[in-house]
């Protein structure tokens, strides 16, 4: 079994505490522990305000959520740049992770604290002419936690009459 989840928002600042704050509800409530929803809200935060800051003014983007197994996979899509182009033309200098920021940098330090706190984050041009951010986190289940249980398939344990 699989949990999916997507958001379609206008590239608008307020939408970055809505949007975390949605998906911590959804980790909660499926019994993802404290620490490990910080890590998903936190990166989640930087991805989403790379959109704001990046992508085409006026422009909407997508958040996509996968839950599959103990794995949470997460994509914020954008359409289109700042300044018009492709999408894949002001990668470059975002698109490598690994190595030191300047502490002078403009940019690059979002995407170093996602990786700080996820797995395989990938930043990559998409088909809508803007960038697709993508990261993964392994989930820590509280004890009887109703997700793992879902992702199990071991409905028998939730329903009130079994």
């Amino acid at each position: 079994m699989e949990i999916q989840m997507a958001l379609y928002l206008p590239r608008d600042a307020v939408s970055v505490p809505v949007t975390r704050q949605v998906l911590d509800r959804c980790m909660e409530t499926l019994g993802v522990t404290s620490d490990t929803r910080a890590d998903i809200a936190l990166a989640l935060s930087e991805a989403c305000a790379n959109v704001i800051q990046h992508a085409a003014r006026g422009a909407e983007y997508e958040v996509r959520v996968g839950v599959r197994n103990c794995q949470c996979v997460i994509e914020v899509v954008s359409a289109g740049s700042r300044g018009g182009g492709h999408g894949g033309e002001h990668l470059a200098g975002l698109a490598v992770v690994n190595g030191p920021v300047p502490a002078t940098a403009e940019h690059g330090r979002g995407l170093k604290i996602i990786d700080a706190v996820a797995d395989n984050v990938q930043l990559r041009p998409n088909e809508r002419r803007g960038a697709t951010v993508h990261f993964e986190k392994t989930l820590v289940w509280l004890p009887d936690a109703p997700g793992r249980h879902l992702l199990a398939g071991d409905r028998g344990r939730l329903n009130p009459s079994a």
